[in-house]
């Protein structure tokens, strides 16, 4: 699914939806005050769309105006959704969206840190969050859409896919990793609640996890000890699912593709290469620096979610020899990022000292 807005002239708002089945026309559902108003046809020929292929007849076109909405030029928060996908593609400019920038957010997490994107909903004019759960068209043209400067983004998307465009669109990007043990922890956690519950647990876990949720299914697990057994036993197929997920992220292109032997370093690269990168041992540093480089009025950090099972968890996760193999590349990528930021750190204090008047 690919769109955009053409123009929002407050009587008339004009756009376009290319939706993922090429005979089906396009539906918008026009929304204010979080309640749906209105679903519009998409009526307009888009001429270069039929042409090009990309669509059968072309109507792709859609117009919502004040015959289909009364009033539509007093709805501050009117907000349109493309039907079929149920992904927002346009909401005019709430007055609290000051930040004029771009700003992707690399999610790390396989269950989302959601309240560290809490703060960005009201700061930007676009905002879009589980990136990862949307198909690639329509998250390529979230990330170009070309209406607004005020965009921001945040998935747990294979990061190399994405870069080059989020470079070219001009937006900062950003990281907080997080202890991978403690990751890990989480996703068995998630595992064996989406064995339990499938239905409701794929609304957080993506398809990539049904194999190891199957897998998960089939072992006994009466004990703890189990599950570092059926750990040590996954094939190689199903390690891929679950190994240094970190560096996957950052140096593979697909959950199809396997760690290359220089993935760390390769990594550390795309880490240095990014704007801001939090170490979650230090989340408060992480905000202040992110306020620092945005240039924005970031309130303080909100809440972060622990969970006592999952540290409980994460104690015995370290010990286990089939996790330390499972993460030998995240864990050093989480150590050098640590170093790292320790001697930046040293540097800064040293730097701030100032010298002593002869």
């Amino acid at each position: 699914m690919l769109f955009s807005i053409d123009e929002d002239a407050g009587t008339r708002i004009v756009g376009w939806i290319m939706p993922d089945n090429p005979s089906s026309t396009p539906h918008v559902v026009v929304f204010t005050g979080g309640q749906m108003r209105k679903v519009v046809r998409a009526t307009v020929l888009r001429p270069l769309l039929r042409e090009q292929g990309l669509h059968e007849t072309g109507i792709c076109g859609f117009v919502v105006d004040q015959h289909a909405v009364a009033d539509l030029q007093d709805m501050a928060d009117l907000e349109l959704y493309d039907e079929a996908t149920n992904i927002r593609i346009y909401r005019r400019r709430p007055a609290t969206a000051k930040a004029d920038l771009k700003l992707f957010r690399l999610e790390t997490r396989v269950v989302p840190q959601s309240a560290l994107n809490e703060p960005f909903q009201d700061l930007f004019h676009m905002a879009f969050t589980r990136l990862d759960r949307m198909p690639e068209e329509a998250v390529r043209s979230i990330l170009g859409i070309p209406f607004s400067p005020s965009i921001f983004c945040a998935g747990r998307l294979y990061f190399r896919t994405y870069e080059p465009l989020l470079r070219d669109r001009g937006f900062k990007c950003s990281v907080l990793v997080r202890d991978p043990f403690e990751e890990l922890a989480e996703q068995l956690l998630a595992l064996r609640w989406a064995v339990k519950t499938p239905n409701l647990a794929y609304s957080v876990l993506s398809e990539t996890y049904r194999p190891l949720v199957e897998s998960l299914g089939k072992a006994d697990l009466s004990e703890m000890a189990d599950l570092e057994a059926w750990l040590g036993a996954l094939t190689p197929f199903e390690r891929t699912l679950i190994a240094s997920p970190l560096a996957r992220l950052l140096t593979c292109r697909s959950s199809d593709e396997n760690l290359e032997a220089g993935a760390v370093e390769q990594a550390l690269q795309t880490l240095a290469d990014m704007d801001v990168v939090g170490h979650f041992n230090g989340v408060e540093t992480y905000w202040d620096t992110l306020r620092a480089v945005l240039e924005i009025d970031l309130p303080p950090l909100p809440a972060l979610n622990f969970s006592k099972q999952v540290g409980d968890l994460e104690a015995r996760v370290r010990d286990w020899p089939a996790a330390q193999d499972l993460l030998a590349a995240d864990v050093q990528i989480f150590a050098d990022l640590g170093e790292a930021i320790r001697r930046t750190d040293e540097a800064t204090d040293e730097a701030a000292v100032e010298p002593t008047p002869a």
